[in-house]
């Protein structure tokens, strides 16, 4: 195999790993031990071992591992013994990206329309389900909400809102300052597309997450500011035409916003019509009242997070084990005295505080801070105005993943575990690009 060849197998491999989810959480297994074997076999690097991000990693793994060998009783703790090998995905990315970055030809940019036309396919796909309620794979809507080729599966928002900073990594890792510019109007044409599918799919927490991340990176990245204000402005226009004029199949307007705030308000604001009826004045006797119906997030959810707080205190220093919340629920047949239960918590930040207690907490809270800290430290240093720009969109991806104030996936299930390592070793290569 010819270095060329080599070269373009493993930047394919690498960047469209995540895309093979799409296919099936076995396809894409198999492609990331590829990618953990090939770390293994090429490394030469003993030194990569004693870095300190690195050991952090591997003793919150061995943590894992211990904690759910002496709490879970059941198969359940078989996938925690194996966690460390997250880390070695972590390891893999940081590593091929820096071979990548060595050997690879910056003009060779078929990467990119590759996952261009993935995407397109996914919001044409997207599309075709809005607007006639069934998509080309004869997948028809669900709970009023868009899945495109996910079928059953409403992961469609939080798939594409996991994947947006890695699009923009890739962009900024093939193409110079002057290629981004040629590009802007197709790039800005593309984050419309992918914007408004987001918005669609219905997932409030991955329409929140990326009005956050599009607010941070105006903010910060000076040379995409443009594009993504432009894209922002047509996401806007399309939200008040579509719930307006009552376009699609599904009404995406009333779950994102009208029923997260009912939800909240614990749906003190609805009349009897189901109409929304805010009421110009609440009477001071019933304030108090009134507050109590407050929920977090949601009935549902916030009984998650009842039953999380009430095991917590059985086991506050290690918590009940990695995936207790759900050994737990299975042991009381889903039916608790306190709280509602579920396969987890629907909160990273609840689970990891009721499965591995303050110890993984400390973890939690360190990983984060260490990345919020060092997005004060890049502006200072001297670098390339791509690298900075990519530890930056790599650093807010970050945060928002693990964003500790919203609901989340299960923290210890395979896709969501995957993809949180992928972008920790894309980190460390940002990071040492540039601070070391």
């Amino acid at each position: 195999m010819s270095n060329k060849i080599k070269n373009q197998f493993f930047l394919y491999l690498l960047f469209l790993t995540p895309f093979l989810f799409t296919i099936g959480i076995a396809v894409l297994e198999l492609s990331v031990l590829f990618l953990i074997l090939f770390f293994l076999y090429k490394n030469r690097n003993l030194d990569l071992y004693k870095d300190k991000k690195v050991l952090f990693l591997f003793f919150f793994s061995i943590y894992v591992a211990v904690n759910a060998f002496f709490q879970i009783h059941d198969n359940l703790k078989i996938s925690s013994f194996f966690f460390f090998r997250y880390t070695l995905l972590s390891l893999s990315i940081y590593f091929t990206l820096n071979y990548l970055n060595e050997n690879l030809n910056k003009d060779n940019k078929k990467i990119l329309l590759i996952i261009g036309f993935i995407f397109l396919g996914i919001f044409f796909d997207s599309y075709l389900q809005f607007f006639t309620g069934e998509n080309l794979f004869g997948y028809k809507i669900i709970q009023k909400r868009i899945s495109s080729l996910f079928g059953s599966e409403l992961i469609l928002g939080t798939f594409l809102f996991k994947l947006l900073p890695l699009c923009l990594f890739l962009l900024l890792f093939v193409c110079t300052n002057k290629e981004l510019e040629k590009y802007s109007k197709i790039l800005t044409f593309f984050l419309c597309l992918y914007f408004t599918v987001i918005y669609i799919a219905g997932g409030r927490t991955a329409f929140f997450l990326m009005l956050m991340f599009i607010f941070f990176i105006i903010f910060f990245i000076n040379n995409l500011r443009k594009i993504f204000s432009i894209s922002i402005l047509f996401l806007t226009i399309f939200i008040f035409f579509t719930s307006i004029f009552d376009m699609g199949k599904s009404d995406p307007f009333n779950r994102v916003f009208i029923k997260t705030f009912n939800q909240i308000t614990n749906n003190i604001y609805l009349d009897k019509q189901d109409n929304i009826s805010f009421k110009k004045e609440i009477n001071k006797t019933n304030k108090g009242e009134n507050l109590k119906n407050f929920k977090i997030f949601s009935y549902d959810h916030n009984g998650h997070y009842v039953l999380a707080y009430n095991l917590f205190k059985e086991n506050p220093i290690f918590g009940i084990g990695p995936k207790g919340f759900r050994y737990f629920c299975r042991s009381v047949e889903y039916n608790p005295k306190i709280g509602v239960c579920s396969t987890h918590p629907h909160n990273f930040l609840m689970q990891i505080l009721t499965e591995t207690g303050f110890v993984g907490l400390i973890f939690y809270f360190y990983g984060l801070f260490f990345v919020i800290m060092n997005i004060y430290k890049v502006f200072s240093k001297n670098t390339l105005t791509n690298e900075k720009n990519n530890f930056l969109i790599i650093s807010i991806g970050l945060i928002l993943i693990f964003f500790p104030f919203i609901p989340n996936g299960n923290f210890f299930n395979n896709w969501i575990s995957i993809i949180n390592f992928y972008y920790i070793g894309i980190y460390l290569y940002s990071y040492k690009k540039v601070f070391l």
